[in-house]
């Protein structure tokens, strides 16, 4: 058993170096830092990213490098909503062949739809959600790459991100139910207010964008049919000839059905196409467990939230499938020496 555990963690490893995504998003940090009196030369060296590479749509970078910027840029920059002033940069073109294939799709739930189906050739350290229920859409967006340092940067840019998106797609009447922040509430919200123009609710479980689910039959201007089935075909390829590795898509899959309320072993092996069985035969054969990837998930999921919000430990618990507090607390102290309280608030544990 101790074997699979440091085989798990070498995986959890190799899955922070393997996660990549593209440059579009960040192509404005050199320019903002500039406004700012910051200089950019030394950011981008930091996270050893060249400003010719932003310029070019084809290219991305492993996901740590793009938090480490993220986090480099709050320090030097001394603004803490950093990247929701990069988020309200993005729109569809950002994103490469996932966001041309949503710009020619027939409605505006197709291109939603087909954003998340793909957006894994933009983005494999995190995925986006769409969700519907009693006239409500939610789309969100959640991080499942282990080691994440900057998770309120990257949550904060892609609600900003998600909100473009959403008016590009149905127009500058779109407005938003709510906006939710997996992040504690900062001091000064305006700029949250200004970029986002919705009702914000931080202390959240999930970033997320709140809106009504008739805005999802909206006819697109730019609706190309034959673009549409091309741009798919093109994508599918691509996606196969990359392969797919087997855990980083069952973490990409335990983070998805997380958020819908379901990762169990059926549900993620369903999603993967996989019979429970042969998706437990693969995981073992790759030095590690469904149970390992979900318990690290959760860590990951429960760390973050802990330390970025105030959201009680019961709410925390429950989104994260236990079915009380104690569980949770026995889990958790598990992973880290720590009561989930303990680790809040910085405390050692007693002993």
């Amino acid at each position: 058993m101790p074997r699979l555990d440091r085989n798990a963690e070498q995986e959890a490893a190799k899955a922070a170096a393997a996660a990549r995504v593209h440059l579009g998003p960040i192509r404005a940090v050199p320019d903002l830092l500039a406004r700012m009196g910051v200089p950019w030369e030394p950011v981008l060296r930091h996270a050893r990213i060249i400003r010719a590479d932003l310029e070019d749509q084809e290219l991305s970078a492993p996901f740590d490098r793009i938090d480490r910027l993220l986090g480099e840029c709050v320090a030097r920059s001394r603004c803490e909503h950093f990247g929701l002033l990069i988020g309200q940069t993005v729109d569809l073109r950002s994103f490469g062949i996932p966001g041309r294939i949503a710009l020619s799709a027939p409605t505006a739930g197709d291109a939603l739809a087909a954003l998340a189906r793909h957006f894994v050739l933009h983005d494999s350290g995190g995925s986006p959600r769409v969700a519907v229920a009693n006239g409500t859409a939610v789309m969100s967006y959640g991080i499942h790459v282990p080691g994440v340092h900057n998770a309120q940067q990257v949550y904060d840019l892609s609600v900003a991100a998600m909100c473009n998106v959403l008016r590009q797609l149905c127009g500058a009447e779109w407005r938003p139910d709510a906006v939710t922040l997996p992040r504690k509430r900062p001091p000064d919200v305006g700029p949250y207010r200004e970029v986002l123009r919705a009702p914000l609710r931080f202390d959240a479980l999930h970033a997320a964008v709140v809106f009504p689910s008739h805005w999802l039959t909206r006819r697109l201007p730019d609706a190309d049919a034959l673009l549409y089935r091309l741009l798919e075909s093109r994508a599918v390829q691509e996606a196969a000839d990359h392969g797919p590795l087997l855990c980083r898509e069952t973490r990409r899959a335990i983070r998805d059905l997380q958020q819908a309320g379901d990762c169990s072993r059926a549900a993620v092996a369903g999603r993967l196409g996989l019979h429970e069985r042969t998706l437990g035969r693969r995981l073992q054969a790759a030095g590690t467990t469904f149970r390992q990837l979900l318990d690290d998930t959760r860590a990951e999921v429960a760390k973050q939230l802990l330390h970025d919000t105030r959201s009680p430990i019961g709410r925390i618990a429950e989104s994260l499938g236990y079915t009380d507090a104690t569980a949770f607390t026995r889990a958790f102290r598990g992973w880290t020496g720590m009561t989930p309280r303990e680790f809040r608030t910085g405390s050692r544990p007693a002993g």
